[in-house]
């Protein structure tokens, strides 16, 4: 292998590690995971809306989880290891990229299990296997195509059989977008990675429909609109509360009757 492309490699690695250390060091909880530029109290609301969603589909699971192992890949605050936690499932373990968040996740939970570890890595430092994976908001951070690859196989093997892989994503009908800390991937692209990786895809249903970026539709007015919600948000936290708060019935709405979003889908796919 070339060593120019693995320092390279290394380096971006680095950055993107050092980034996610800065951001959470300075800003750790929900608005340092979240939508930073939007403040706490939209992101709060942003928050509520991943959590009915989120909460909504583990439901389906509920009959199997007292006995589940499972691991939250990118646990930053916490927020998915308590939705597991509330759950009742048997082990959670959460890993995370930053020393900031694990620090603070052994804290807040003595009883658990979490570890600093960047799931594109060559080696994985994990012996056990899981029934569960969740993985929300965080591969599209990944933006070297090689790591997502390897990403997608690590967590293949990190799963039993017929174990259950939950994640978010853009699933965009156009072609990718690459930028220095965001990889927005087609869905033809992810669905083609995940079908060769050897999973199933069950389902994908919307996670935002108004009250996030749609990164996948070029519609005038849905832009117009959001473009509106952006610069209301960010004038103040008053401001991020009173339109999070106005928003989130008719985003419960649509996300509960659409099959298709502008923004950010979640997807469920079974190790097969």
């Amino acid at each position: 292998m070339n060593h120019n492309n693995d320092n390279a490699d290394e380096n971006s690695n680095n950055n993107i590690k050092e980034y996610w250390e800065k951001r959470l060091n300075d800003n750790y909880g929900l608005h340092g995971t979240g939508y930073i530029g939007l403040g706490k109290n939209y992101n709060s609301w942003m928050y509520k809306v991943r959590k009915h969603i989120v909460s909504r589909k583990l439901q389906k699971f509920k009959s199997n989880l007292r006995d589940a192992d499972v691991l939250d890949i990118g646990s930053g605050s916490g927020f998915y290891v308590d939705i597991w936690k509330q759950l009742g499932v048997k082990s959670i373990m959460g890993c995370d990229i930053t020393s900031v968040s694990v620090k603070n996740l052994r804290s807040r939970h003595p009883q658990g299990e979490f570890i600093e570890l960047d799931i594109s890595s060559n080696v994985i430092p994990i012996s056990k296997q899981f029934d569960y994976i969740t993985a929300f908001d965080i591969l599209f951070h990944i933006v070297d195509d090689d790591k997502y690859v390897k990403a997608i196989y690590n967590i293949y093997n990190l799963l039993k059989p017929n174990g259950i892989l939950i994640f978010s994503e853009n699933f965009i009908h156009n072609k990718s977008i690459h930028s220095r800390f965001q990889s927005t991937r087609s869905l033809t692209e992810i669905q083609s990675l995940l079908q060769r990786s050897g999973f199933q895809i069950l389902e994908r249903s919307p996670m935002f429909y108004l009250m996030n970026t749609p990164v996948d539709s070029d519609g005038v007015m849905i832009n117009k609109f959001w473009h509106l919600v952006k610069r209301t948000a960010s004038k103040g936290e008053s401001f991020g509360s009173l339109v999070g708060s106005i928003l989130y019935p008719f985003e419960i709405l649509m996300i509960s009757t659409r099959t298709e979003s502008p923004s950010t889908e979640l997807m469920i796919c079974k190790k097969q």
